[in-house]
């Protein structure tokens, strides 16, 4: 585990602005590692709309992120940021919450400070706690990770903005660096001044979200660089993207006669095997499986 949550370390540490792509899985996580990716965030929204076919708006429970935190990451060898949401309680429930995340294999957790039930920080009706109710959660989950893993990522997401405006956003980010949080996750910033003023006031990396049609503007990544914004989150590029695949082929499957009308649409077979690692599985049924069984298993009919 150390070794993941040192090399997160240091690509934070490195100069330069770092993409983050949200996966919702085992196998979009293990997409985004082969593709080059060195982190991967499983985002919450994600596994909602993914795995209960349901909105992000508090429906997805602890047990559920945990069992899909413990998939991704004994998936991939990259780093993998667990979103959990509000921790799902106050300050006790975030201590324990980060503990189970640690052991499951995250390299970092993201916490933000909006009431449960949450909602997605794209979505209308949100509600925040008190700033010291947050830091007071950011100090649980740095207390459990320092009994683990010190070297664990702690970032700390704020909703403000779009609930109590701009000045309330410094005033959370200042004080939940203060607290411990390692990065800052700003919930929807309404322009290129306000993340310049972010990034000079806020002693802490600062990330936000791009949500294709979400409330982000669609800024220029190179401007966003050069402003010293560290962490730019894509959150759901991958869960609308194969969404969106999905439903195409399965528009041309309804009046299709044959395999061949669709199939330049999807992966071939082999190569989906070898991906999801079929190769291997055969050199360990050669290591560990007597021939006399193989021979049975392989036999040609």
């Amino acid at each position: 585990m150390g070794s993941k949550t040192k090399r997160l370390r240091e690509l934070i540490a490195r100069p330069g602005m770092i993409l983050r792509p949200g996966i919702y899985d085992s196998l979009t996580a293990k997409l985004a590692e082969k593709t080059g990716f060195e982190w991967v965030l499983l985002t919450g929204y994600g596994v909602s709309g993914a795995m209960l076919g349901r909105p992000d708006v508090g429906l997805l429970s602890f047990g559920e992120i945990l069992q899909k935190a413990r998939e991704v990451c004994n998936t991939v060898d990259i780093p993998v940021v667990v979103d959990v949401d509000t921790g799902y309680g106050n300050a006790v429930n975030v201590f324990r919450t980060t503990q189970e995340m640690i052991w499951a294999g995250a390299a970092a957790i993201q916490i933000e400070d909006q009431v449960w039930p949450k909602r997605c920080g794209h979505m209308f009706g949100k509600q925040i706690i008190s700033t010291e109710e947050m830091t007071g959660k950011i100090r649980a989950a740095t207390d459990a990770k320092n009994g683990i893993d010190p070297e664990v990522v702690i970032g700390a997401r704020t909703d403000a903005r779009s609930v109590s405006g701009f000045e309330e956003v410094l005033k959370r980010g200042k004080a939940y660096a203060g607290a411990g949080a390692d990065y800052i996750y700003v919930e929807t910033p309404k322009s290129l001044k306000e993340i310049e003023k972010l990034v000079k006031e806020i002693k802490a990396p600062i990330t936000f979200n791009i949500i294709e049609g979400g409330k982000t503007p669609s800024f220029n990544f190179d401007d966003l660089e050069k402003l010293g914004v560290k962490i730019l989150s894509l959150p759901l590029t991958t869960l609308y993207a194969a969404t969106k695949a999905v439903m195409d082929v399965l528009e041309i499957m309804k009046n299709a006669k044959k395999v061949e009308e669709w199939e330049h649409l999807t992966i071939p077979w082999p190569e989906f095997n070898e991906l999801i690692g079929l190769p291997m599985i055969k050199e360990m049924e050669k290591k560990y499986i007597p021939k006399e069984i193989l021979k049975k298993m392989y036999k040609r009919t």
